[in-house]
Parts: C-alpha cells; structure tokens; sequence
C-alpha cells in the first residue's frame, strides 16, 4: 500500500522564479524541483505550507510504496501566488533548503514565457 509523503528534494537542481505582474497586484513564483524518489514513487506534487510565516514555503510531496530498491529521478513544478521574496524554502524529506529567486519584470514576462515554452518544444522534440 503506497503512502503521501515528502520527497528527497536536490536543492541545485531546484529553481524558483517570480514573475511581475504589474502595480498592486500580487506576483507569481514559478517553481521547479527535482529530486530522486524511492522506488516506487509517483503522483508529484508541489504544495504550499499554509502554516509557514514569512515567505513562501514549497513542499515536495509524492505517493511511494510498495518501497522497492533504488531510486527513480523525477521532476515537478508548480506555481504560487504571493509577494515578492529573495527566497523561498522547499522543503523535501532529506531537509529544508533556502532557495534564492530570480525575478521577471512584469515587462518582461511575455517573452520569458515564450522562450521557456520554445525550451519545453525543443525538449520534447529531442526525446
């Protein structure tokens, strides 16, 4: 039977971007997070604390079990509403780590948003 639980989070493979949205009105953190998960791990997730003060807090959360040998790598991403702050933690079960944010100008975040899905096109394509 399979359990909800934190997942082991690879905190230099983890990002966390805000993007602008304009004058009064709260921005958004694009988060990214990958890591390796016990076999057999699936059903990623990224969720906010609710009860973490202060910032913004991300826990990396997945379905594991049976439990088998090994691990598998998996990747998620998820995106929050909020004010802007230079960091954020992300929290997974090897620990909770300080993640520093790169912000988007709210000029800007038509085109970053473009290029990243060109990326994501060029990725699949590649596959």
């Amino acid at each position: 039977m399979g359990f909800y639980s934190k997942q082991p989070v690879n905190p230099k493979k983890t990002t966390a971007t805000y993007l602008w949205t304009g004058l009064r009105t709260p921005g958004v953190f694009l988060v990214h997070v990958e890591g390796d998960a016990p076999n057999y791990s699936s059903g990623f997730d990224l969720v906010r604390d609710p009860h973490f003060v202060g910032g913004l807090k991300v826990e990396s959360m997945g379905w594991t079990g049976p439990i088998g040998e090994g691990t598998t790598p998996y990747s998620v991403n998820g995106s929050f509403s909020g004010e802007y702050r230079s960091q954020i933690v992300v929290s997974g079960s090897n620990g909770d780590f300080s993640i520093d944010v790169k912000e988007i100008p709210h000029d800007q975040v038509d085109e970053f948003m473009k290029s990243n899905a060109a990326k994501q096109v060029e990725e699949l394509a590649a596959k």
